[in-house]
């Protein structure tokens, strides 16, 4: 049976090991999710949608419980997804292998601009050997993400995997390695109120196929609401099929699928103008 989302994304922790310049910074305290709440989540989460992102905010590899919340989403037969920095790859790799329940891991590689030149030469060699297993095992997808405006990084990582490779790379959503894949993709801007007016008409992902729900268990219509400006619900308060039953919910929902924008955030948010050209 066809379930409501095709993803839910889960942020089990808005703390991150980097400051990124392209990732605003939250106003939410810092939260760690629990083992225990995420097993709740799940357990309600796996009647709407067989794939979840472990991603919003945050870093998800530094988690302290990290192993326990991926025995949790394999023993629900739940599909994982994960977006990493990629900082901690070698330190839980064994960990990631280990898991069933993983079926994409995205890295992140524009991370690289925190790091100092000694710093990126140790990052590159590690999510090298990384995709390197990743390749001999087969056991998962991993996507390498970079932005096209970062051109002078992007040849640095270019030149690297074509040296290690000995091969000439172009970008491109094909693969480089069994397994492995090289993209890159336009910056976005994270949407919130203060920017300027976009457009009232439109439609987005949101509420269609996926929602979100941050590390303290609200739930947001998309991945992009990142402080919870949209809150629909607590997890950890009410059932999501109350949450899903509520007006807000269902107002953005119809006004998508009509192409009229409701919420004030979903009319400054650049990044919907996506969809627009698909």
């Amino acid at each position: 049976m066809k379930k409501l989302f095709k993803k839910v994304y889960i942020e089990i922790s808005n703390v991150c090991n980097l400051k990124c310049p392209f990732c605003s910074p939250t106003s939410r305290p810092q939260t760690m999710m629990t083992a225990e709440k995420f097993g709740e989540i799940i357990k309600q989460v796996k009647e709407y949608s067989d794939y979840i992102y472990l991603h919003v905010k945050g870093e998800p590899l530094i988690h302290p419980q990290f192993m326990e919340i991926l025995s949790i989403a394999e023993a629900n037969k739940m599909k994982v997804n994960i977006t990493t920095n990629g900082v901690m790859i070698n330190k839980v790799k064994e960990t990631l292998f280990a898991s069933k329940a993983i079926h994409q891991i995205n890295i992140s590689l524009h991370s690289m601009v925190c790091l100092n030149d000694k710093e990126k030469e140790i990052y590159l060699d590690s999510v090298y050997d990384f995709i390197n297993d990743v390749s001999k095992k087969r056991s998962f997808f991993v996507s390498l993400r970079l932005w096209t405006k970062n051109k002078k990084l992007n040849e640095t990582i270019l030149h690297y995997l074509e040296n290690k490779l000995n091969q000439k790379i172009i970008i491109s959503r094909k693969s480089i390695m069994e397994q492995v894949y090289l993209s890159c993709d336009e910056e976005f801007s994270w949407p919130n109120l203060s920017l300027p007016f976009v457009s009232d008409i439109g439609t987005c992902l949101g509420t269609r196929d996926q929602i979100a729900i941050l590390a303290n268990g609200d739930v947001v219509p998309c991945c992009l609401d990142a402080e919870g400006i949209i809150k629909l619900g607590n997890l950890f308060e009410e059932n999501l099929t109350v949450i899903l039953a509520k007006p807000r919910f269902l107002e953005m929902k119809k006004g998508f699928e009509n192409r009229k924008i409701v919420e004030e955030l979903c009319k400054k948010c650049s990044y919907r103008l996506r969809f627009e050209k698909k």
